[in-house]
C-alpha cells in the first residue's frame, strides 16, 4: 500500500521519462484550465520529460490539438503528444478488421446512440446506418445534443433498450462515468456501456483503463520500461487502475475532478480504492 503524499510533479523527476496526463479534473475543467496547468507541464517540458496527454476523449488528438490550442495550450511547449481513446479506435478501424469482428460480417452495420464522430469512422462510414434494424452492432458516441449534455441516461435508454431487444454488440471508446464542464456534472458514454452490460449486453471497451491505450501511450514515447513513466488522473477507476495494469507509477489528484466529487459527497480515500480495486501509489491534491 503507498499512497505516498508528494508536493510536486517535480518530486518523481528522476524516476520518470515519460508523464501521461490526463485532461479532465486534472488540467481543465471542461470550460477553462486549472491556474497552475500550463506552468506545471512547461515545467516538465523543460527538465526533458515527455508529457503525453492522456485521454478517453472520443475525438482524435489532432482535434483536441486544434481546440485546446486556442486556449493556449500548445504542443512543443507544454506537452509532447496527445492521446485519446479516439485515436486508439481509429487505428483499431483503419488497420484492423475490427468492425468485422464486432458486426460479425465484412458487409455489417453499425448504427450510433448519442453524437456521430466522422473523424474516427471516416474509414467505415459506408457500413453506418440510421436504421437500428438494419445494425449488426452500436457505438455509443457522446452524450450530447446540440452542446447539452445530459445529467441521466433518459434521453437514450429507449434506443439502448432496442439495441439490447435486438441482441447488438456495442462499442465504447470513452469508458468515462461521468465528466464536468465546469461545476456541472454529465453522464458520460461509459455510463450507458456499464449499463448496457449489466443488462446483458456486450461491450467493446476501449480507453482507460483497458491495456490498448497505454500500449499506444507507450509506444508514442519510446520508452520500453513502464515504470519510467507516471500516470496522473483524478479517478482510480481509470486512470490508477489502468496505470498500474500498465505498469506505470501512479499518481491519483485528489482536490479536483471525480475523486474530489466523490470525497465532497463524503466517501472516505481508502473506501473509494478498496471499491475501484487499485491503491494509488501517490497522492497530490492538485497538479503542482
Amino acid at each position: 500500500m503507498s499512497l505516498q503524499p508528494i508536493t510536486s510533479l517535480m518530486d518523481l523527476i528522476d524516476s520518470a521519462r515519460a508523464f501521461f496526463i490526463d485532461v479532465y479534473g486534472v488540467l481543465y475543467n471542461g470550460e477553462t484550465y486549472y491556474p497552475p496547468a500550463l506552468r506545471v507541464c512547461e515545467q516538465l517540458m523543460r527538465a526533458g520529460r515527455q508529457v503525453i496527454v492522456l485521454s478517453n476523449a472520443t475525438t482524435v488528438g489532432s482535434h483536441f490539438q486544434e481546440k485546446h490550442a486556442r486556449l493556449g495550450f500548445l504542443k512543443g511547449v507544454h506537452y509532447t503528444d496527445v492521446v485519446t481513446s479516439g485515436d486508439v479506435l481509429k487505428e483499431k478501424l483503419e488497420k484492423q478488421h475490427f468492425l468485422d469482428d464486432v458486426t460479425g460480417a465484412p458487409t455489417g452495420l453499425y448504427t450510433v446512440i448519442g453524437r456521430e464522430n466522422n473523424r474516427l469512422f471516416a474509414t467505415v462510414l459506408d457500413r453506418q446506418t440510421t436504421e437500428m434494424d438494419k445494425a449488426a452492432a452500436v457505438y455509443f458516441g457522446s452524450l450530447q445534443k446540440d452542446g447539452h449534455f445530459f445529467e441521466t441516461l433518459d434521453p437514450y435508454l429507449p434506443s439502448a433498450q432496442r439495441a439490447l431487444q435486438k441482441g447488438l454488440p456495442a462499442i465504447c471508446a470513452n469508458p468515462d462515468y461521468f465528466a464536468f464542464i465546469g461545476d456541472r456534472k454529465h453522464v458520460g458514454q461509459g455510463f450507458l456501456a456499464r449499463w448496457y452490460e449489466e443488462q446483458g449486453g456486450t461491450v467493446y471497451w476501449i480507453g482507460k483503463p483497458y491495456p490498448e491505450i497505454y500500449d499506444y501511450a507507450l509506444r508514442q514515447t519510446g520508452i520500453s520500461d513502464p515504470t519510467r513513466a507516471v500516470m496522473v488522473g483524478d479517478t482510480i477507476r481509470t486512470d490508477i487502475l489502468g496505470g498500474q495494469t500498465a505498469g506505470l507509477q501512479t499518481v491519483l489528484i485528489t482536490g479536483t475532478g471525480i475523486t474530489a466529487d466523490l470525497i465532497a459527497a463524503g466517501k472516505e480515500l481508502m473506501q473509494i480504492a478498496d471499491a475501484e480495486g487499485a491503491v494509488p501509489d501517490y497522492l497530490l491534491e492538485r497538479l503542482s
